[in-house]
């Protein structure tokens, strides 16, 4: 019987800019019997931002990774991802895309360096200028496959995820027609319980009913065509959250902003483990976990949850 390993997200463990450095997170994630992490690039950075000595951001980023490396081998930790790449899928103009695949990669570089065997990037999502971006499955596709030959090179597997806010594609199924144009064996699926069960079921800003009329069935139907369509090999690795309702006001949230879309207010300050109901978890999630593991899938299993609770001060000594 295959043992599933499950990992958690470096920024679940505390905002880096509240206090929390990135070997606090890699003690935490040890100590509550984690198998390993994927890391955020903004740990990364902060991170980074210790090494006042080295002139180049370059430089600073890859000694950064060879920290955090060093620091999780010590602790029988393995790092599994590094995301989320972004603002690159949909982009017309060849000089954006030339510039955004050097940053790519500087990222397989540190993959490298981290021994991390997966990045991670999502489609175009809310804060890129509109203009630059398209909706064509054939620009977007030959963006991603010339990604994947990169990714290639560093032997990296590329996760490509649907933010439930995706401008253009915010489902698995849209990613699904890009990964059959791409047709390469390292691009696949990043899936993550909280993006199909809120893009399907959920409405984020209702408390009364936070589950739409429809939800149920329009969840249903997608999760039956995933196990038809989806095959276990083509999901790079699989993330779980739930959420609670986000307040459409956004009262007291860390990060204000008016003008980003309803799930992503949900995202970036309501989300919590799966199964945390006492919590107020609200999302059909285990629907979601269920039918992926149906599939057969037993990869890589990461919490991922962005909740206001990250905030906290980091000043405080870990409790077991």
């Amino acid at each position: 019987m295959s043992i599933i390993k499950v990992a958690v997200a470096t920024n679940s463990l505390g905002k880096s800019a509240a206090g929390h450095t990135i070997h606090r997170k890699l003690q935490a994630a040890k100590t509550h019997g984690f198998d390993g992490l994927e890391v955020a690039f903004e740990c990364l950075e902060a991170q980074a931002a210790t090494y006042t000595s080295l002139p180049s951001r370059k430089e600073r980023l890859l000694a950064a990774a060879e920290d955090i490396y060093k620091a999780a081998k010590s602790l029988g930790l393995e790092l599994i991802a590094l995301n989320p790449f972004g603002a690159y899928d949909g982009l017309k103009d060849p000089h954006d895309v030339g510039i955004r695949l050097q940053e790519a990669e500087l990222w397989c570089q540190l993959c490298q360096v981290m021994h991390i065997d997966i990045l991670q990037i999502c489609t175009a999502l809310y804060g890129i200028d509109e203009s630059k971006i398209t909706d064509d499955p054939t620009v977007i596709a030959k963006n991603m496959r010339t990604l994947g030959c990169l990714a290639q090179r560093y032997s990296l597997r590329v996760a490509y995820e649907a933010p439930s806010w995706g401008i253009h594609s915010n489902t698995w199924q849209q990613v699904q027609k890009i990964i059959d144009l791409v047709d390469m064996p390292n691009v696949g699926h990043c899936l993550d319980t909280f993006h199909i069960a809120s893009k399907e079921a959920g409405d984020p800003f209702s408390s009364l009913s936070p589950i739409r009329n429809d939800g149920y069935r329009n969840l249903q139907g997608s999760l039956d065509e995933l196990k038809c369509i989806v095959k276990p090999e083509n999901i790079v690795y699989f993330q779980l959250s739930d959420a609670t309702v986000a307040d459409p006001d956004q009262e007291g949230y860390p990060r204000r902003d008016m003008n980003q879309p309803p799930f992503m207010t949900q995202s970036r300050n309501c989300r919590i483990y799966p199964c945390e109901e006492d919590r107020g978890g609200c999302l059909p999630v285990v629907d979601v976990a269920k039918a992926v593991f149906d599939l057969g899938y037993r990869g890589w299993v990461s919490m991922e949850v962005f909740h206001i609770d990250m905030w906290e001060s980091g000043a405080r000594e870990l409790n077991p």
